[in-house]
Order: C-alpha cells, then structure tokens, then sequence
C-alpha cells in the first residue's frame, strides 16, 4: 500500500509540474508573437463621423519606448473650410510598463503637420442671406505636440486617445493655431 501511494503521489506531481510547463511554453509564445509585432494601421473614428475627414496613420514601433510614423488627412466635405489635404509624420516616446507589448499606454508625441486648403470669404447680408466666395488658396506647417494613450489586446486590435496642438509658422493659414487628436482603432501586425 505505501508503494502505491507513494507511486500515486510522484505521478500527480509529474503530471502537475508537466501541466505548468506546458502552459509556460504556451504563454511565452503568445507573449514572443505580440512583442514582435511592430506595424500599427489606425483610422480616426471622430473625425470621420463627425466631421467628414478621414485620418488614416501608420506607426512603425522601433524600440519598446519610441514609434514613429505618419498621418494622412483627407477633406471628405467640402461645406468645411480651410484644410483640404495634409501629411503629419510624428515621433513618439511611451511610458507603459507592461513588456508583453511595445510602444502602449500613455506617450508624448511631436509632430509636423503639413497642410493645404482653401481660405472662403463668407459675408452676411443684413436679409439674412449670406454669399461664400472662393478664396486662396494655401500652404501651411505646423509643428507641435500631443499627449495621448493606446491601449492593446492580445490579438492586436488596439484604441488610442491623442489631443494636441501645434502653431502655424508661415502665416498662409486664416488660423494661427491647428489642433491634433482623435479617438483612433487600429489593428497592431
């Protein structure tokens, strides 16, 4: 009887210990698969709803701490005025601890936003009645920065909140100042 149960006894902690290994080796895996994952798509899901732009970016994840890549702005209607088309490459910093992902959580981010658009002159009648005239058109830069947050599941699918602002430098634009941000959902590969 002692020999069975002792026998009993090395097999459940055989079986156990082999159970965590395998379960180890498995997390190490899914957690070697998502850390090598350093491409980003995002579209700007407020912008496109409810403004009529659509913002499509890449990032580019280089090390665990830093990112960076690019932004495309395209005018869907045309009752907006000013911007119509603009590039903003941008270069992130990330302060997130966990190390199953890079480039997650909150980070700081500057940016050059290079635009073009079109400055309507609108006038308003004492009747009510208002006329809009094509106006010139322009170029403009603006560099500046942002503060934001991503955050990342297992499979890749990610949600990210960023808001900043950035100063005109050659004076084309009606607006001294162009703000930057969005809620973003992307898919990390």
């Amino acid at each position: 009887m002692k020999t069975f149960l002792t026998l009993l006894l090395v097999l459940s902690f055989t079986f156990t210990y082999a159970q965590s290994d395998q379960d180890t080796i498995e997390t190490d895996s899914l957690n070697n698969s998502n850390y090598h994952k350093i491409h980003e798509l995002r579209l700007g899901a407020f912008k496109l709803l409810a403004g009529g732009y659509l913002d499509l970016s890449y990032e580019y994840i280089n090390t665990p701490r830093s990112g960076f890549g690019a932004s495309v702005f395209i005018n869907l209607d045309d009752a907006i005025e000013n911007e119509k088309f603009g590039v903003s490459p941008y270069y992130r910093f990330y302060f997130g601890k966990n190390p199953e992902f890079q480039g997650h959580r909150f980070f700081v981010e500057a940016f050059s936003f290079f635009y073009s658009g079109e400055d309507d002159e609108v006038y308003f009648f004492q009747n009510g009645i208002e006329r809009i005239e094509g106006g010139d058109s322009f170029f403009d830069v603006a560099p500046g920065f942002s503060l934001g947050s991503k955050w990342i599941n297992s499979s890749g699918v990610l949600f990210e909140i960023k808001l900043g602002i950035g100063r005109n430098l050659l004076g084309n634009s009606p607006n001294e100042f162009v703000a930057a941000g969005d809620f973003y959902i992307g898919y990390r590969f």
